[in-house]
C-alpha cells in the first residue's frame, strides 16, 4: 500500500495514519484498483478500513490530515470508523482540512490545527438530472445531507459559536485559518509548521477560497527543454538543389523503388 496517499506508521507508543487527497466512494477505489491505477491523490473506506485493521484498537491513534474534497457518504464512514477506535484518538490538520474531510478532523477525541493551516466547511453538492420532480428531491436529500454536517459541527463548536452560527457559516462557504478555527471550534492551536500542498486538484472550484493560499499550486515549473538548433545544410546550392529534386521525385512516386 505504499504507493497510496494513506500510509499507517505504527509505533511503540501507537500509529499514525496520513490521510492525503481527495476522498471517493468505495467502488471507485475498485475502479482505479481494476484499471492498475495506484489510486495516489485519493482516498476510499474500504482501503482505510483494511488499514485500520492492521491497528491496535486499543492504541493511540494519530490522524494527520491534508484533504480537499471528498464524498459525503465516503467521508462520513471514515470519521465513524475513526470515532469507534477504541483506543485515544488525535486528529492534525496538516494543511487543510476542507468539506468532508472535517468531518473526519472533528471525529477524533483530539483536534489540533497549525496557526498556517486552513479549514473550510461548505453546502454540500450534487449533480443531478430528471424532471422537476427528481430535482425536488434531490434538495431535499442535499438539506437532510446539511443538517447531518451542522450536528458535528455543533458537538464541537467552542463556547458561545450557536447554531446559527454554524448555519451561516456552512451557507456562505466559510474559510478558516488555524487561529480561526481554534476561536469557533474545541481545537488545539499549533505553531506554525512547514506542510506539503494537497495534491488533490478539486480545490481549484472551491467558492471565496483567501488570495494567500490560491497559489498553492504555483510552484516554479520545470522549464521545457529548448530545441537542439538543427545542423545547417551545406550551402552549395548544387547540393540543395540535387535534394529539392530528390524530394519532389518521391512525392510524385518516381523513385519509390530507388534508394536515395
Amino acid at each position: 500500500m505504499k504507493d497510496k496517499m494513506l500510509k499507517v506508521v505504527n509505533k511503540a507508543e501507537g500509529a499514525e495514519i496520513y490521510i492525503t487527497g481527495d476522498i471517493v466512494d468505495d467502488e471507485w477505489g475498485g475502479c482505479l484498483e481494476a484499471w492498475g491505477d495506484p489510486g495516489i491523490g485519493y482516498q476510499w473506506p474500504n482501503d482505510i478500513k483494511k488499514q485500520l485493521a492492521d491497528i491496535d484498537d486499543e492504541a493511540p491513534l494519530t490522524i494527520y490530515i491534508n484533504s480537499d474534497v471528498g464524498s459525503v457518504p465516503a467521508g462520513v464512514a471514515i470519521a465513524n470508523m475513526i470515532a469507534r477506535h477504541k483506543g485515544p484518538t488525535t486528529a492534525v490538520v496538516d494543511g487543510w482540512a476542507c468539506s468532508i474531510a472535517t468531518q473526519i478532523f472533528f471525529a477524533a477525541d483530539v483536534r489540533k490545527i497549525p496557526s498556517n493551516a486552513y479549514l473550510m466547511i461548505h453546502k454540500p453538492a450534487t449533480c443531478c438530472c430528471g424532471d422537476a420532480h427528481d430535482m425536488e428531491q434531490a434538495i431535499k436529500a442535499l438539506d437532510v445531507i446539511q443538517e447531518g454536517l451542522e450536528t458535528t459541527y455543533n458537538k464541537v463548536a467552542a463556547e458561545g459559536v450557536t447554531p446559527e452560527a454554524i448555519h451561516q457559516m456552512v451557507e456562505e462557504t466559510t474559510w478558516l485559518t488555524g487561529k480561526e478555527t481554534s476561536e469557533r471550534f474545541q481545537v488545539e492551536l499549533l505553531e506554525a509548521t512547514q506542510t506539503a500542498a494537497c495534491v488533490g486538484g478539486a480545490y481549484k472550484a472551491f467558492k471565496k477560497m483567501p488570495e494567500g493560499i490560491k497559489t498553492v499550486d504555483n510552484s516554479k515549473k520545470p522549464e521545457a527543454p529548448k530545441p537542439q538548433p538543427v545542423a545547417d545544410l551545406p550551402q552549395d546550392k548544387n547540393i540543395n538543389k540535387v535534394r529539392a529534386e530528390i524530394m519532389l521525385a518521391i512525392m510524385e512516386g518516381e523513385l519509390i523503388d530507388e534508394e536515395v
